[in-house]
């Protein structure tokens, strides 16, 4: 084998051929391991990228990796200026092709290209490095080495793990871009260290850095201090699930307040539901359920998503609360026409029987049938109020026309009242002249012709009629008394009733006198205390008996 047909050292991208059942990629030598940042692969042994690169299309990029549409990978790296002289390109060692992994897939048009919308990297690309210092890459080569055949081994931790193979002789250089891939990948590490030190992240930035470390992080084909590789990577993953962890606890307490305002949202619905259909305003009701759609599709838009059971949940409480409103509304205004038709029949009865009398002119008891009517007018069930206001109008109308012909005929007796007013106030004036107490059977004839007079008359105004009547009466009274004092002075059996009370009041004072003498002559005080009260309570009576029987003349 001629020197330039050897193969490349296992930093070439190109270099490891997959093994099966591994999980293989471009991330799983130096060269490629920091493909998912865009990292700037590290140069090969002269200096400058192989040129035979085999990193897979994007078709054949892990699922769990989305690479960005329109980033730009880092130009291939100058080659070093170490040397005085580039290492001619026959010097170049050329690798063996991979193992094929089926045809690939053709370039994409530049139709295909330009319907494609660029998005930024998830994570922000590293600078590329042309140099690193070489005291880092001695450092770092310090923990490879090459064995006799070419093979190139790192130590990693407590075991010894084969890289690659070189043909290189001289072993420093030959390790060289495997010491660059470990430097790229501390480059990667502080890359992620940037990132999670920003303040802002979403839960998908952090899934897909953790997928890059494990990427990168899975035995690296590089030579250097891997266990600290490991160790700082490990922190950088905690720091990242723990940004995690505060993200999805702050999405389960937005969730828990969307829940809350959704679920108070649905309560709001299903209480005007619960109303009673008497109490509802139908029409700021009916608007409300028109905007339920709408305001809810509002809140899963513009507030934080649910859990599928709980949002199901609360649309199907939703949805039956809806369901519920219409079939109330339905059933409520079905019964309220019902009830229109009803009223509507009660107040055209009503309307025929005011309209029957609306020509009448028996004033009294009309204006009493129309009262009545107004009534149970009042107290009849409402209907529509359209209708309401047609029939309302109707018996209104048939009102106005008996009342209006009432009054009517009120200002033509207007008139006539008014001189019959005064024609009363003559005779109560010769009525209040009468004297009883003079001749008696003159005052009777005299009232009785006021009384004959004051008939004929006829009706005075309403607002005069009982002032006059009131006097009138004041005359009457009191003839009638004196006619009752006259007769109980002449009554014969009233006479006689006084004269016997008188007769036996005396005998009983001649009795009670003996009494108190024999008391007296006893010398009880006692008894004659008591009949002396005796005695003087028949005196008494006897006074007046003497006094009503003077008055009977």
């Amino acid at each position: 084998m001629s020197e330039s047909e050897t193969p490349l050292p296992a930093s070439s991208p190109a270099a490891q051929p997959p093994e099966p059942g591994a999980d293989q990629g471009p991330d799983q030598t130096p060269g490629s391991a920091l493909a998912e940042t865009g990292t700037k692969p590290p140069a090969g042994a002269d200096g400058a990228t192989p040129t035979d690169s085999t990193e897979p299309a994007a078709a054949e990029q892990p699922d769990a990796v989305e690479q960005p549409d329109a980033v730009e990978q880092p130009a291939p790296a100058e080659p070093a200026a170490d040397d005085d002289e580039a290492t001619p390109a026959s010097a170049a060692p050329t690798a063996p092709k991979p193992t094929p992994r089926g045809p690939r897939p053709g370039a994409p048009t530049p139709a295909a290209l330009a319907g494609k919308k660029p998005s930024a990297a998830l994570l922000p690309v590293a600078p590329p490095v042309t140099e690193y210092d070489p005291e880092q890459i001695a450092a770092a080569a310090a923990f490879g080495t090459v064995a006799e055949d070419g093979t190139v081994t790192v130590q990693d931790g407590t075991q010894v793990r084969t890289i690659g193979t070189t043909t290189e002789t001289d072993h420093q250089v030959a390790l060289e871009p495997f010491a660059r891939g470990y430097l790229d990948l501390v480059a990667f590490l502080d890359l992620t260290q940037t990132t999670l030190n920003a303040p802002e992240h979403t839960q998908n930035e952090l899934n897909r850095l953790l997928e890059n470390l494990r990427k990168n992080m899975k035995e690296p084909q590089v030579v250097g201090d891997i266990p600290a590789l490991r160790t700082r990577a490990n922190e950088l993953r905690e720091l990242a699930k723990e940004k995690i962890r505060a993200l999805e606890a702050e999405r389960a307490e937005g969730r828990q307040e969307a829940t809350r305002r959704r679920t108070e949202f649905v309560e709001s619905i299903e209480a005007l539901v619960a109303t009673d259909p008497e109490q509802i305003s139908w029409k700021n009701a009916g608007e409300t359920m028109r905007q339920m759609v709408p305001t809810w599709k509002q809140m899963q838009t513009e507030d934080v998503s649910l859990d599928r059971p709980t949002e199901e949940a609360l649309w199907k409480r939703l949805s039956g609360a809806r369901a519920t409103f219409d079939r109330m509304r339905k059933q409520f205004f079905s019964q309220l026409d019902a009830k229109h038709a009803e009223a509507a029949q009660v107040k055209e009865q009503l309307i025929v029987r005011a309209e029957s009398m609306q020509e009448s002119t028996d004033w009294g008891p009309t204006v009493r049938a129309y009262k009545d009517l107004m009534d149970e007018w009042r107290h009849a069930p409402r209907g529509s109020r359209k209708k309401d206001d047609a029939q309302w109008k109707r018996f209104k109308a048939a009102q106005d026309t008996f009342f209006q012909a009432r009054n009517a005929d009120l200002h033509e007796t207007e008139a006539e009242q008014r001189e019959n007013l005064t024609a009363k106030e003559a005779l109560l004036s010769e009525a209040e002249a009468i004297d009883p107490a003079k001749d008696l059977d003159t005052a009777k004839k005299k009232l009785r012709s006021v009384q004959d007079r004051w008939e004929e008359a006829g009706k005075v105004p309403r607002g005069d009629m009982r002032r006059i009547d009131d006097r009138l009466r004041t005359v009457e009274r009191s003839v009638k008394n004196a006619e009752q004092d006259e007769w109980r002075r002449t009554d014969p059996r009233t006479k006689a009733r006084v004269e016997g009370a008188s007769s036996q009041l005396h005998s009983a004072i001649a009795s009670y006198q003996d009494t108190l003498d024999k008391a007296v002559a006893g010398g009880d005080p006692a008894k004659i205390a008591e009949a002396e009260a005796a005695l003087e309570a028949r005196k008494e009576w006897l006074a007046v008996i003497e006094r009503s029987a003077r008055d009977l003349g």
